[in-house]
């Protein structure tokens, strides 16, 4: 990270500790956030889930820059949520985030990413189609709070540096 705008950031696996930070981020980010159940699950159950935090030992600070929360199932990458906590937004850290998943993922086989997106959320469809993700498809009502549609996309080629 080589940005002076950001923290003195490490990227790691999540631990139980971080499940408060996860949730509370969760909630000020999106209108239907995962459950604390949920997050747990993610975070310490043995399951295909993997949850990646940006944290920094900054004084003051809860320590959670980011996270991402993504899945593995044969060749494919499945990202299901990323956030940035709101003082930490608009300086690249959901690029940074976004990418070193992609590479995670291609480091451990996958070829292909999917995620959803809500179709008014045109920031971050954006950062996704800037980084090469196409729309493959839309899911109707997918997203609550509000209704919403939302676009399917996937990136292909991971294995290539984005």
């Amino acid at each position: 990270m080589k940005d002076a705008s950001w923290p003195a950031c490490a990227l790691e696996r999540a631990q139980a500790a971080d499940l408060e930070g996860i949730a509370a981020l969760e909630r000020v980010s999106f209108t239907h956030p995962w459950t604390i159940h949920q997050l747990r699950g993610a975070i310490l159950a043995d399951a295909p889930c993997v949850v990646l935090v940006l944290r920094t030992p900054e004084p003051g600070e809860q320590g959670l820059v980011a996270y991402c929360i993504f899945q593995l199932a044969g060749d494919e990458l499945d990202i299901h949520t990323l956030a940035v906590a709101p003082r930490w937004r608009r300086r690249g850290i959901g690029r940074w985030m976004l990418k070193s998943t992609l590479d995670v993922g291609a480091a451990r086989g996958a070829e292909a990413a999917f995620l959803e997106v809500r179709q008014s959320n045109w920031a971050a469809f954006e950062l996704y189609r800037s980084l090469g993700f196409e729309v493959i498809s839309s899911r109707a009502g997918y997203y609550d709070r509000p209704r919403e549609d939302a676009f399917v996309l996937r990136k292909t080629g991971l294995w290539r540096r984005s």
